[in-house]
């Protein structure tokens, strides 16, 4: 089994990319539908859940509407170098380029190993695109990705903050602090309030059948993603702005930071999909876009700018195994996330020939962090056993994470 295949194995979230560019083909995006052709993509593949036409030009207009919005925004910034996390599969790359902007797409590993042949013949000036593997949940490989840029950075996060748990939401908020600490400059955000641009549109276009799109909507995202649920303290609720709003406030000041709130009606350019709508959908749609905002995030210099204690030096990422009468028994190391768990994966069908192995025991004496990777890849594991693994040793954080996902059990011998 090659590594690629791990890698899609144990990151699904990454479908989601591809079904938006699909989308924006549909949108008339620049540049969409040739990376579309690319990749070989087939609507019926990536949306299956949305059976109908109608569903499809809603999230249409949502990516389009996103896309439009962010790249005015981040021109209007006027900061040359354009962070990108994640940067997907949308040509992006090709429009900052050739609005003079340096352009460093950050995504899965997955993602940028496919799309940088792809898109990098397409880049006008190939010199000032790049495109580098990361997991936003780990901090040393957004550093490493960064290593040659210089600041002030834009650094853009559309379409991510959504699929976190609380916990990853909180460390890539503490990540991005981190990175604006260094080199300075802003963060621009659609996601805390992506659930009322969707409610919005969908209710604006649809009117009484909005209900049922939105659901088919949400089954793929979730089919795609492996995510049970969308929900952490960064979202806004629709059916509690206020208070998750302040909620979404106080996590970034908890981290030093301050948000703007970015009206999207106003800010909101002609899109191509309007030829496809009625011009009473269009108006309500505009009037609905007014409701919702796009956050500009920076530094809040009166909070001070402290270090975070989650950034000390990391053990890279191991792990030691025996066998004894069909248990395995594990010893980690570092991380257990997104740029390691194929590695895990890798060793497991390596040893569970036929399904022989019937429990598992796993030492955490140094194991750091697990994230959402990390845990889906425990839970196919679990599956596979007969009984529950079994963790021992673990810190305080890890400990928290497995019992928030209800996995295995502790020993604390």
């Amino acid at each position: 089994m090659s590594v690629r295949s791990m890698q899609i194995r144990v990151n699904p979230v990454y479908l989601t990319a591809k079904t938006a560019v699909c989308l924006m083909e549909k949108a008339g995006i620049p540049g969409a539908a040739k990376i579309a052709r690319a990749l070989a993509l087939e609507d019926k593949a990536l949306l299956p859940k949305m059976t109908d036409a109608e569903t499809i030009l809603g999230n249409a207009l949502v990516v389009e509407a996103k896309y439009r919005t962010m790249c005015r925004l981040i021109e209007a910034s006027g900061i040359k170098t354009v962070v990108d996390l994640p940067c997907g599969y949308t040509p992006k790359a090709m429009y900052m380029t050739e609005h003079a902007r340096n352009f460093v797409g950050l995504d899965l590993p997955i993602v940028v190993q496919e799309v940088e042949p792809i898109i990098r013949p397409l880049v006008s000036k190939a010199a000032e695109a790049s495109f580098r593997g990361v997991d936003a949940t780990n901090y040393p490989s957004l550093k490493a990705a960064l290593h040659d840029v210089s600041g002030p950075l834009c650094i853009a996060t559309e379409g991510m903050m959504m699929y976190f748990s609380e916990e990853e939401a909180d460390t890539v908020i503490a990540n991005i602090q981190t990175l604006l600490r260094e080199y300075g400059g802003c963060w621009i955000t659609p996601d805390p309030e992506y659930a009322l641009q969707f409610c919005g549109t969908f209710q604006a276009v649809f009117g009484e059948e909005s209900l049922a799109k939105l659901m088919a909507t949400k089954e793929t995202a979730q089919d795609q993603s492996a995510v049970a649920s969308f929900g952490n303290s960064f979202l806004v609720e629709p059916a509690a702005i206020p208070a998750t709003k302040a909620r979404a406030n106080a996590l970034l000041a908890k981290h030093g930071l301050k948000a703007e709130m970015v009206n999207l009606g106003e800010q909101l350019p002609e899109l191509s999909l309007y030829k496809q709508l009625a011009s009473d959908q269009i108006r309500r749609f505009k009037e609905a876009m007014r409701n919702c905002h796009y956050w500009l995030i920076t530094l809040d210099e009166k909070k001070g700018l402290e270090d975070t204690a989650r950034h000390r030096e990391e053990y890279p990422f191991g792990l030691q195994y025996t066998l004894n009468e069909k248990i395995l028994h594990l010893s980690l190391c570092g991380r257990l996330d997104t740029i390691s768990a194929p590695e895990l994966l890798i060793m497991w069908e390596k040893v569970n020939i036929g399904g022989s192995i019937e429990g598992v025991r796993i030492d955490c004496t140094r194991l750091e962090y697990i994230s959402s990777a990390g845990i889906r890849l425990l839970l196919k594991i679990q599956e596979s056993c007969s009984s529950p693994i079994v963790f021992f040793r673990a810190n305080e954080k890890v400990k928290e994470i497995l019992q928030q996902k209800g996995l295995g059990k502790m020993d604390e011998n």
